[in-house]
């Protein structure tokens, strides 16, 4: 599992080549709506460009740490192995199972965000957990569709719709 504190970070992981621009952009989505740049209108985070993240990284939020911002870190799964730490909130399951939290592989959930990444061309590649723990947010996690099937995305997905009312 690789875990992002900041967006400096998330840009030198992305360098390193171990998160795709795509998830570059998705955070920068964040930055860019805090500190948009006059004249500069994204509507949707893959169209994020190379120049935009160049600006954001002079930014001195570019450094502010994740959990203070957003309320929880940024997390990316790589193996199987990692979807145990997505947890969500199931009461019943967490009493019928010593107080641990399920996780997405155990249970289908709803949650405040869980939806495939659109790309701009082409099918989905990413998905995207995220469960509102306090005021200020909580943990992102991104799901590589090579685990959506051990991760039950569809299923999730499909219900975080319907108890969001989308469907």
């Amino acid at each position: 599992m690789i875990v992002i504190h900041n967006f400096n970070e998330a840009n030198h992981y992305h360098g390193q080549g171990r998160i795709p621009f795509r998830l570059l952009q998705e955070q920068a989505m964040v930055l860019i709506n805090i500190y948009p740049e006059p004249n500069r209108y994204v509507t949707e985070a893959f169209d994020i460009t190379e120049e935009d993240i160049e600006r954001l990284l002079h930014n001195d939020d570019a450094l502010d740490d994740y959990n203070g911002m957003l309320g929880g870190e940024v997390y990316v799964c790589e193996t199987e192995a990692d979807l145990k730490q997505v947890v969500g909130m199931d009461m019943a399951f967490a009493r019928a199972h010593g107080n641990r939290w399920p996780n997405v592989t155990d249970l289908v959930m709803g949650w405040d965000q869980c939806d495939y990444l659109k790309e701009k061309e082409g099918e989905p590649l990413w998905a995207v957990f995220l469960l509102c723990w306090n005021d200020a947010g909580g943990n992102v996690f991104y799901v590589p569709k090579s685990l959506w099937e051990a991760g039950r995305v569809a299923e999730h997905v499909a219900e975080t719709s319907r108890s969001w009312g989308d469907d």
